[in-house]
């Protein structure tokens, strides 16, 4: 099986730290219920990244395909992809191009933190090249 990163879970991870010590900071020593709210603004999510950011992935191989997210891990086996493009997310300043996987059962599933900004008409390398090893392994699993 083989495995992609993105190139920014390190960034996701250390903003996750200091948003999870500045919550525990500011909460050490207050005795009052407003205290809770630090906890829920800052530590929560930043717990969340700072846990999950390291295991952002998604590995392939003749099998299927497992992906990592923000919340949960899903798996696919190839059979149940019909094909594996790059989607655009459009916004107002820039775009967003992420994997999608095309599947039988009608369905599509993005895999949305392994994205890239992309400008224009221009798609994003990373991610563009990312698609094309997993439609290559899918490929040459059917």
């Amino acid at each position: 099986m083989r495995k992609s990163r993105p190139p920014w879970a390190i960034g996701y991870f250390l903003m996750g730290s200091v948003c999870l010590l500045i919550a525990v900071v500011m909460t050490v020593g207050m005795r009052h219920v407003v205290s809770l709210i630090p906890i829920v603004v800052l530590g929560v999510p930043g717990a969340v990244l700072t846990f999950r950011a390291p295991v952002f992935s998604v590995s392939y191989g003749p099998a299927g395909v497992r992906y990592s997210g923000l919340l949960g891990v899903r798996s696919y086996a190839w059979a149940d992809v019909l094909e594996v493009r790059v989607a655009v997310l459009s916004g107002n300043v820039y775009s967003s191009d992420v994997p999608e996987l095309v599947l039988a059962s009608g369905g599509t599933d993005q895999l949305l933190m392994l994205g890239g900004h992309s400008w224009g008409r221009a798609r994003n390398r990373r991610v563009v090249r990312l698609v094309a090893r997993l439609e290559a392994a899918r490929v040459a699993a059917s």
